[in-house]
């Protein structure tokens, strides 16, 4: 019997399918509780007594079983509830109340059937056995998803078929009275177990699905949420009343309502706590309602689909609208492009009827979820505080900024020496940053150190603050940073007082004159010692020579060297070759010499050697080595073998005839100039005077200030046009390079040279590159860079030959992503054939990005012909020598006639420089010449100042 119940529950239960919020994914179950616990453990109480009637009644008659039939029915309950509750207790972790229930449900079905034939200790046993299956297989339903709201499956079903399998195992066979044995009986048994479950699930799952096709054997969902209580038998109580009186208020959204509340019920008690929550709620609103009329700021609430719904008189003062004519709008009428996210903030600029400037700030919050209000918004007026804020706001920018560009470390603190600023300068030198330094005391984070005893030295800034007067260092000290390495720097500092004159705290500013230093070590190498061969110049020499001749004893030897042969090596190589030369002869001169002896060049290929405390026989002998030694050598230059051969002068110093310099230098000139004169490649004592050129110390001056245009951006970006002549395509601009000192613009004449030679080209190309990609970058965004707008931009040597330029260059133009022949760059003759492979490669990776590609100073060298089918260049700068006097001179019209006419066989435009005449632009347009430049046609003007674009500052 309980078998089939539990199929046609099983049955039932798949053809209905779970509750509704039984099941969610990704959650456990969810449990809908029992609807009054005291009065269904009542009903399981009634049900074990029932159970006695069902099972002692069996027997159909009074006899002496019933009492052993009863006491097994009891403890089959016993052992269902017991283990019922421990196994819940194991799964769950908590003792479930209803695991008790159908425990003991469970227990009086498994024993049911052989209550009359087994002992007390069998029937505690299938009670235990049956409430363990019943807690699995509910455990198992819930983890397949199959609801069975009452455990019929469970606890009529599992142990239904339990209690019928295992009769045979557990039942005196004497009084089972079948006749068959245990294993016979379990097979009777077993084929009972599944015919009625076949034919029970069976009948019951085809007359279900049969009948939903015309009769819903579900309830509604609304039926399904209410309650089968309420929605069927129309069951009903004062707790329902209760929450339709409050669903009305909700509907209607009138607080004022109150209801009927019976003090001497439950119900009645909450109802009435109801009532006084709603009049407070009433109080508060209108509490609320008052002050947000009379509230200066702005409140707007809207729903969650952006329609407005209230504003207040402060929101309709502020936005100057009606409140009743935008209720119901879109949000976005009132406030438009603007993201009204919970916790948003916004800054509103609005003008006025009078067009004056308002600032209005919005903080969006999240109200009730579903109500009239589900977003507001409260807004303030803070104009005031806008415009005092940008005031200060341009105040403290200025002086940051003007503390954070200046190459000096700068660091503040207040009265107590606390640190309250401290600029990038600082913070390098320091190893400070500003957030680890504020408020530290300055002693702590500025630290010196005596450079000559390493002894620490007195705080400037406690000077200030203690003495209210500045101090300023003529000495160079050691500033200790963080990492314990030192600085030499210079510093001050001073006291920063109010406008009343109290002293509010003090400021220190050094310099780091390790870089000068440096350089001052380099430039005082540089201006003792010759960069090609590293022996001492003429300066350092004739220093020298005049400490030797103001010594008042001993012997010794000045020798003046002329190299023979060596314009030939030049002539024949090039100046490369003889760069090379004069090197190696300089490693054969520090050969032959003593340790105490000076070799020095006096300048090209003029060399000199003081001999001290040395006689004329030695120093004869010294030299007569060094010539034999220079006369075998053999200078081997790509393919060619020079021999060259030295003139050498003697003069002797000593102090029985003291000489001045200029004496004894006019001595050994004079002395070589006889070797020479002898037939060279000799050693002679006196000679004719010679004056030689000291090198050139102009450029020396540069150094620094080339690296404060580099560190101070005072570089500017000029300029000059190139125009067609003949040419069919636009024009470009070339852009070139100035300096300002000062408010003076100086030339890039006045400036390359030194850069050249003291290495700044490279430092000087990054900043041409990355401002004038700034510049084209900021053009191009905005729309103002004319269409097929074209702009050269020169690179030196120098920077041709870094890799590493080379890779920033390519990386940078990638970056860019300017348009296709936007950028030309130009490169020199010389560069690009000294270089023809690394140019050849730069070029074609460039020209993958649209760029072209001049070769300027064309024509200095007329081999540069047989290169420029490896340089898939598209214009050639005709050198503006060729140029000046072209309408005059038939040698340079025959020039630029050559070079043009290689042009033109080879696809590539000519541009002729240095045009400056008319004269001289009708000649190169009757030459067929495609474009020009010079001043005729433009002169070189700021990019600031350039008409039809935006940008009035040079970009940094």
């Amino acid at each position: 019997m309980h078998s089939v119940g539990g199929w046609v529950a099983l049955a039932a239960v798949l053809c209905i399918g779970p509750r509704t919020g039984r099941f969610t994914h990704g959650k456990p179950p969810t449990a809908f509780p029992s609807g009054n616990l005291p009065l269904a453990m009542l009903g399981a109480l009634f049900m074990i007594l029932g159970w006695f009637g069902f099972n002692g009644g069996s027997t159909l008659a009074v006899t002496e079983q019933i009492p052993g039939i009863i006491a097994n029915t009891v403890l089959g309950a016993v052992g269902g509830i017991l283990s019922g509750m421990l196994m819940g207790l194991r799964t769950r972790r908590y003792a479930d109340v209803m695991y008790a229930i159908n425990g003991a449900i469970a227990g009086l079905v498994a024993v049911t059937a052989s209550a009359h034939v087994i002992s007390l200790s069998a029937a505690f046993g299938l009670g235990a056995v049956g409430g363990v299956l019943m807690v699995l297989t509910s455990e198992w339903l819930l983890s397949k998803h199959i609801d069975d709201a009452v455990s019929a499956i469970p606890s009529h079903l599992v142990a239904g078929i339990w209690g019928t399998l295992a009769l045979p195992w557990v039942a005196d066979l004497s009084l089972l009275e079948s006749g068959l044995s245990r294993s016979a009986q379990f097979g009777v048994q077993l084929i009972g177990v599944v015919v009625c479950g076949i034919w029970s699930f069976g009948s019951a799952w085809l007359l279900f699905r049969v009948t939903r096709r015309f009769l819903p054997i579900r309830v509604s969902p609304e039926a399904e949420k209410m309650g089968l209580n309420l929605a069927e038998h129309g069951a009903n109580n004062e707790l329902n009343q209760l929450l339709e009186h409050m669903r009305q208020h909700e509907r209607q959204g009138d607080m004022r309502q109150r209801i009927e509340a019976d003090p001497f019920t439950e119900v009645g008690e909450i109802a009435a706590s109801y009532n006084r929550v709603t009049a407070a709620l009433e109080r508060a609103v209108g509490h609320t309602r008052v002050m947000l009329r009379n509230l200066r700021d702005g409140v707007i609430t809207w729903q969650a689909d952006g329609t407005l719904t209230s504003l207040n008189p402060g929101a309709e003062q502020l936005f100057e609208v009606n409140a009743a004519q935008l209720i119901g709008q879109p949000v976005s009428t009132l406030l438009p492009a603007r993201s009204l996210t919970p916790g948003a903030r916004h800054e509103i600029k609005r003008r006025n009827a009078d067009m004056q400037v308002r600032y209005l700030e919005i903080q969006v919050s999240e109200g009730a979820s579903g109500s009239v209000s589900e977003r507001s918004g409260m807004v303030r007026d803070i104009t005031e505080r806008k415009q005092l804020q940008e005031q200060l706001n341009r105040e403290r920018d200025l002086a940051r900024t003007t503390l954070a560009s200046i190459g000096d470390g700068v660091i503040t603190c207040d009265a107590s020496g606390n640190v309250t600023f401290i600029n990038a300068e600082a913070k390098r030198l320091t190893g400070w940053t500003l957030e680890e330094a504020l408020d530290k005391p300055i002693s702590l984070v500025y630290q010196l150190l005596e450079e000559a005893s390493k002894e620490p030295m007195s705080n400037p800034a406690r000077q200030v603050l203690t003495q209210l007067t500045p101090v300023h260092s003529t000495e160079h000290c050691l500033l200790v940073n963080r990492d314990h390495t030192h600085t030499p720097i210079q510093h001050s500092a001073s006291p920063i007082r109010s406008r009343s004159g109290i002293t509010l705290g003090a400021v220190v500013v050094f310099q780091d004159v390790s870089l000068t230093r440096q350089l001052t070590e380099q430039l005082s190498y540089q201006v003792s010692h010759d960069n090609l061969t590293d022996l001492l110049n003429r300066r350092a020499f004739e220093s020298a020579l005049t400490a030797l001749l103001n010594r008042d004893e001993g012997y010794h030897v000045l020798c003046y060297l002329d190299l023979d042969q060596f314009k030939i090596v030049n002539d024949t190589c090039g100046h490369l070759a003889g760069d090379e030369l004069l090197r190696q002869v300089a490693l054969k001169l520090k050969d032959h010499v003593r340790s105490s002896d000076i070799a020095a060049r006096l300048g090209g290929d003029e060399f000199a050697l003081l001999l001290p405390d040395c006689g004329i026989e030695r120093a004869l002998s010294i030299a007569e080595a060094l010539r034999c030694d220079i006369e075998q050598f053999r200078f081997a230059w790509q393919g060619h073998t020079f021999g060259i051969g030295v003139s050498i002068g003697l003069v002797e110093l000593n102090t029985a005839q003291p000489m001045q310099l200029s004496q004894a230098l006019h001595a050994s000139d004079a002395a070589c100039y006889a070797a020479k004169e002898a037939g060279r490649n000799r050693i002679h004592c006196y000679q004719p005077d010679d004056h030689s050129l000291l090198e050139k110390h102009g450029e020396l001056q540069w150094v620094q200030r080339l690296q404060n245009g580099l560190d101070n951006d005072t570089f500017r970006l000029y300029a000059q046009p190139i125009v067609a002549v003949c040419a069919a395509g636009p024009g470009y601009r070339e852009i070139l390079l100035r300096l300002e000192e000062r408010a003076e613009i100086i030339a890039p004449g006045s400036f390359l040279p030194a850069a050249e030679r003291y290495h700044f080209m490279v430092r000087i190309d990054r900043w041409v590159i990355r401002n004038t990609l700034a510049w084209l970058g900021d053009q191009n965004r905005h729309a103002t860079l004319p269409p097929h707008s074209l702009w050269g931009i020169n690179l030196s040597g120098e920077s041709l030959s870094d890799a590493d330029f080379c890779q920033d260059l390519i990386a940078q133009v990638a970056m860019a992503g300017l348009p296709h022949g936007t950028l030309c760059f130009e490169i020199t003759e010389s560069t690009a054939i000294a270089q023809l492979s690394r140019v050849g490669e730069l070029i074609v990776t460039l020209k993958e990005y649209g760029c072209r590609f001049a070769l300027d100073d064309f024509g200095t060298g007329l081999s540069s012909f047989s290169y420029l089918k490896q340089l898939p260049v598209d214009y050639l700068k005709i050198d503006g020598h060729f140029i000046r006097n072209v309408d005059q001179d038939p040698i340079d019209r025959a020039m630029v006639e050559a070079i043009h006419a290689v042009g033109k066989a080879l696809g590539i435009a000519t541009i002729a420089e240095f045009v400056e005449h008319q004269t001289t632009l009708d000649t190169l347009r009757h030459m067929g010449i495609d474009y020009a430049q010079g001043y005729l046609l433009g002169r070189p003007e700021p990019l600031t100042h350039m008409p039809g674009h935006r940008i009035k500052v040079m970009p940094r």
